[in-house]
């Protein structure tokens, strides 16, 4: 069947989905522009319209599932353009936030047979069945990881240490990219991060690199777009020289503990590490705006480096998460003195004066989490589950469990209930310090395009 310029505008003014549907006049430019005017498709039209209302027509269209949608692009031309258009994709992006989903994660597995090889599935935690997304062939075993712990706009960042190489892909899709090489001199510290363009509709990577004292531009800031042949400099400038002690901070906090910037209200959002800033600050987090380009800072909730909160040597405190399309940072205060063992939720409600509100207290003493208390990394990556009321918090864990091994762990935590549950345990075997995660959550499903065909498995 076939929807008409007229059909579809006539749509725009269901009441029931103002703030997902466009205005009349772009949905009849974009309908026009996908199905050409001809005597023949009037015909057709015309007949469809006596078979199917046409606000129904479109309300079944937003809700197929995406792997009916991929299926449906085969039915005609017509049809494959709408699909594919970016108006399309921003409908079905708000309305799959709407319906209640059955929470999933991404985990990268590495055969144990072939030395280049590794597979991304998708498993459910309730499941037994575990789905094959796609396999890359050219990533040695144990050297890709995850970036992103949960997608931005359906889209995952995978990173291949050994190549060195980044990936996107969709795994709703079961797209993948490989990005242009990136040279970055052994010295050198960067960390990489995924975010949405909302003026273009496009996704973005951005490296924020770091070099050393003597080193005659020590800080780098480069982007990747869609279809791009290689990565171009931030197009609002490098990095101001008022926070250039802040971008250095982030960049080394990034690599040396292998945490992503987040990407939240379109900006990336890296966490300045205390530690490696000589003077106290109230601004620990760098922002980089995906449509302009350009750097500012966040000041941080109360307190923050302070002597209220006394940490032992080498403790990793804070990182930051998105929750509820808020940005949050949490507190880890597991290593302070006198010990507290509590996770400390804080979300960001105004950005110019940085006001903050505690969201959530986790208290890991007793049955709650005791097993939290003595693990190397604890991170708390999203909300997982259902509908809203329903939502748990998905925290992941990191262990040193023998020479050469560590153990990764995804928990969920009920706060009505306070229930610790592990939903996922992972034992890996790296030379680094700190290995790279395998899964992620897979909250969000999309048909945002990341420029490649899709991989047989």
């Amino acid at each position: 069947m076939l929807i008409g310029a007229a059909e579809i505008g006539g749509m725009m003014d269901s009441s029931k989905r103002k703030g997902v549907m466009p205005s009349c006049g772009d949905a009849a430019k974009i309908t026009a522009e996908v199905f050409p005017s001809n005597k023949r498709k009037k015909a057709v039209v015309s007949l469809c319209t006596l078979l199917l209302p046409d606000a129904m027509m479109l309300e079944v269209l937003l809700r197929l599932p995406i792997k009916s949608i991929l299926r449906f692009r085969a039915v005609c031309r017509s049809w494959a353009a709408l699909f594919s258009s970016k108006d399309f994709c921003s409908l079905r992006m708000a309305i799959s936030k709407e319906l209640p989903q059955a929470p999933k994660l991404l985990m990268l597995v590495s055969p144990t047979t072939g030395l280049n090889s590794t597979a991304m599935y998708s498993c459910s935690p309730s499941g037994s069945r575990d789905d094959l997304l796609f396999t890359v062939d050219t990533a040695r075993r144990n050297s890709m990881g995850i970036v992103t712990p949960s997608p931005c706009h359906g889209l995952t960042l995978l990173y291949d240490d050994a190549a060195p190489a980044y990936y996107v892909c969709n795994a709703a899709t079961r797209a993948i990219t490989r990005l242009p090489p990136h040279c970055t001199p052994p010295t050198y510290r960067s960390t990489a991060g995924l975010g949405f363009d909302a003026r273009t509709r496009e996704y973005k990577v951005v490296r924020l690199i770091t070099g050393r004292c003597g080193d005659k531009e020590r800080n780098k800031c480069e982007v990747y777009t869609p279809g791009a042949a290689c990565w171009r400099p931030a197009a609002g400038g490098g990095v101001p020289f008022r926070l250039y002690r802040y971008a250095i901070s982030a960049a080394i906090h990034g690599a040396t503990q292998k945490v992503p910037p987040v990407f939240a209200n379109g900006l990336l959002h890296w966490f300045i590490g205390p530690s490696l800033i000589a003077t106290r600050t109230r601004a620990p987090i760098l922002t980089f705006s995906l449509t302009d380009e350009t750097f500012g800072c966040v000041r941080s909730p109360p307190p923050f480096w302070t002597s209220e909160v006394h940490l032992h040597y080498g403790s990793e405190k804070e990182h930051l998460v998105v929750m509820d399309d808020h940005l949050c940072m949490v507190r880890d205060l597991r290593n302070t003195i006198p010990r507290d063992g509590t996770l400390e939720i804080w979300k960001l409600l105004d950005y110019s004066p940085g006001e903050w509100s505690l969201y959530h207290r986790i208290h890991l003493f007793g049955h709650v989490g005791i097993y939290l208390l003595d693990v190397m990394a604890v991170r708390v990556v999203g909300l997982i589950g259902g509908c809203r009321s329903g939502k748990k918090i998905a925290i992941a864990s990191s262990k040193d469990k023998f020479a050469g091994q560590f153990e990764q762990k995804l928990h969920t935590y009920d706060p009505r209930c306070q229930a610790l549950e592990t939903i996922l345990s992972i034992t890996e075997t790296q030379t680094h310090t700190r290995p790279a995660s395998t899964f992620s959550l897979f909250d969000e499903e999309s048909l945002v395009q990341v420029h490649s065909k899709p991989m047989d498995s």
